[in-house]
């Protein structure tokens, strides 16, 4: 029988593992915003890839759970279990939000080739920055580097202000013609998903600061703004 050190670091390289399979759908997904058009062949890698998501979320939720009923752990050890079935839950969704926008991307290919530019000059650049916070989170979870997430935590308004001048422009695209509209719209639609991606990196940085530095970001995020409406 495995003792709760193993069984920790078990699930944290099965964590690892999840994490790295969400990002090569996250590089799926860079790759054919950049070549502007939908790849078969690495669509169906995705799907397969989906199901070892999947397989990964469902085995560190029971093996967390199993782990706190026979080892009943301490304070820290117990917030990382409840972290890592918590986080995995969120990946997979994050998995299936990525794996989605393949058939906005190809809707746009099919019904509005002449927006298509638009996945490579607009939202292209915003999901490279992605990759690069996503990747961070990664790093900082490997090497339980606090500062790291910290600064990542900066980059959110940096995302923000990227899809808010994605938006401007899309909403141009579709003021110029109304040939525009359904291909803007479903570029409108891929932009806020990536958008949404980047929070839930945000949120995944902030259960790890909880972790490694008992700091709850969102309860003192909730207490400020409570001050700033009194």
């Amino acid at each position: 029988m495995k003792n709760l050190q193993e069984s920790l670091e078990g699930l944290n390289q099965h964590y690892l593992e999840l994490l790295k399979n969400l990002n090569r759908v996250l590089d799926v997904n860079i790759e054919m915003l950049y070549k502007q058009k939908l790849d078969s062949a690495l669509y169906g890698e995705c799907v397969v890839v989906e199901d070892v998501i999947n397989a990964f979320e469902v085995k560190l939720k029971e093996d967390s759970i199993i782990s706190i009923a026979r080892f009943q752990p301490a304070a820290g050890n117990l917030r990382l279990l409840i972290m890592l079935i918590n986080s995995a839950r969120l990946l997979e969704r994050m998995g299936d939000l990525l794996k989605a926008n393949f058939k906005i991307i190809k809707d746009i290919e099919k019904s509005s080739p002449q927006v298509s530019k638009y996945l490579k000059e607009t939202l292209y650049p915003m999901v490279l920055k992605i990759k690069t916070i996503y990747e961070t989170y990664i790093s900082a979870f490997i090497n339980s580097d606090e500062k790291a997430l910290y600064l990542l935590l900066t980059q959110d308004e940096e995302i923000d202000e990227m899809a808010e001048k994605n938006m401007t422009t899309l909403i141009d695209l579709m003021k110029a013609s109304p040939d525009n509209v359904e291909g803007g719209t479903y570029l409108v639609l891929l932009n806020k998903k990536y958008e949404r991606f980047s929070d839930h990196v945000m949120h995944l940085a902030v259960d790890l600061v909880y972790i490694l530095k008992g700091e709850n970001l969102r309860k003192l995020e909730l207490l400020e703004e409570k001050k700033i409406k009194k």
